[in-house]
């Protein structure tokens, strides 16, 4: 039940992140600003998960973890609240950073919570779990927070956003099982852990794959419109596409046992890679665009879970929450370098159609260092089972 439990979460907490892109208009309007300004609100909110998670794993690793999940989720429920009540520019920046940080520790501590709750062999599933939140808010939370603020204003939002982590809230009180925080690593041991090489090859793989996938994601909407000539209306069904994409493969990922995701995470990439370069084949015809688009989704959310997975199992239990957060972190930067690519490849002129193929050489990067570490486990299972042998 706590899988579900956290599913609930971390639906909450994707909503909260998203739903604002779909409402900057309405909330310019009413607060009497521009919408760029508005839209450094969603900036506000990246910088602080990007850069909070870590600083709060650290300064929260000596509490019980149900304990500090269920803070987490109250301080979610609260700044949902602010933010709905919010009634001027400040007002609602400071709502939507009490957001950011509790998404930013939920991340850490729900990946602990879920990879302590199941037995090993299911732990990818129940990382997976976490980051199917995230899948079904792409699909539900967006549009249906769009529809509902369209409709009703946009505080009424942010009330509903609300009530989901209340109920998320009410689910970790009752379902959670208590799991002692595990002793607490020294600054100088929790550095040594991330700085081992096979952390830092995953954290290059997060890094790499997802800055190459935020740079087609990020211009998708002028892709199908100028490229594919897609109407808005069919550029929505195509997200709506890419959004059940995440879902399906977060499923997939899911499938995946903890002892295979050595052996799967350079096809899962590679697959990435391939989808990106073949984009100036896709884009020109809109069934195979949208197609395109779902299985771009279907190859971010297969590979996300399965680098998280396997980093929290490359520390001990005092830095899992730390690694976890770090990786958040990491692919808050990709983000960040993605939009980045993509717009360097406008700006030089190449046209939309050549973002993905641009994109892909970061994937292809990752693919190697994801193959590398296949090589690397493979190598030490070689060894062990040696050992064994004599």
């Amino acid at each position: 039940m706590i899988l579900y439990v956290l599913l609930v979460c971390s639906f909450a907490v994707a909503t909260a992140e998203f739903v604002l892109v779909g409402l900057l208009p309405q909330v310019a309007a009413d607060l009497g600003v521009s919408v760029p300004a508005a839209g450094q609100l969603v900036t506000a909110y990246m910088i602080v998960v990007t850069v909070g998670g870590p600083v709060a794993a650290v300064l929260t690793r000596r509490l019980p973890r149900r304990e500090l999940l269920a803070g987490t989720m109250a301080l979610a429920t609260v700044s949902a609240v602010a933010s709905a009540m919010a009634t001027s520019y400040a007002m609602l920046l400071s709502a939507r950073l009490g957001s950011a940080l509790a998404q930013a520790l939920f991340m850490a501590v729900a990946s602990q919570v879920a990879m302590a709750a199941v037995p090993p062999e299911r732990q990818t599933v129940a990382v997976a779990r976490i980051f199917g939140g995230f899948a079904l808010a792409t699909v539900l939370g967006l549009p249906l927070g769009s529809l509902i603020g369209e409709a009703y204003g946009w505080p009424v939002t942010f009330v509903v956003v609300a009530g989901m982590a209340a109920v998320g809230l009410l689910g970790v009180v009752v379902f959670c099982p208590r799991i002692a925080a595990a002793p607490p690593a020294g600054v100088r041991d929790s550095v040594g852990a991330l700085a081992r090489r096979p952390v830092l090859a995953g954290l290059g793989v997060t890094l790499l794959a997802l800055t190459g996938f935020v740079a087609a994601f990020t211009y998708v909407a002028p892709m199908l419109r100028t490229v594919t000539g897609l109407s808005p209306g069919w550029v929505s069904v195509g997200l709506v596409g890419y959004g059940l994409g995440t879902v399906a493969g977060n499923l997939l990922a899911s499938r995946v046992r903890p002892d295979a995701i050595t052996r799967r995470l350079p096809l899962a990439v590679g697959a990435l890679a391939l989808i990106l370069l073949a984009q100036p084949l896709l884009l020109p015809v809109p069934p195979l665009a949208l197609v395109g688009l779902a299985l771009l989704g279907a190859a971010a959310f297969l590979v996300v879970p399965l680098v998280q997975t396997w980093l929290m199992g490359q520390v001990d239990a005092a830095t899992t929450g730390l690694v976890a957060a770090v990786n958040i972190s990491v692919a808050g930067a990709a983000g960040a370098l993605g939009a980045a690519l993509g717009g360097a490849v406008l700006t030089v002129g190449l046209g939309p159609a050549w973002i993905g193929p641009v994109a892909a050489v970061s994937v292809l990067a990752a693919t190697t260092v994801a193959a590398g570490i296949a090589r690397a486990s493979s190598a030490h299972g070689a060894s062990s089972r040696a050992l064994l042998r004599r």
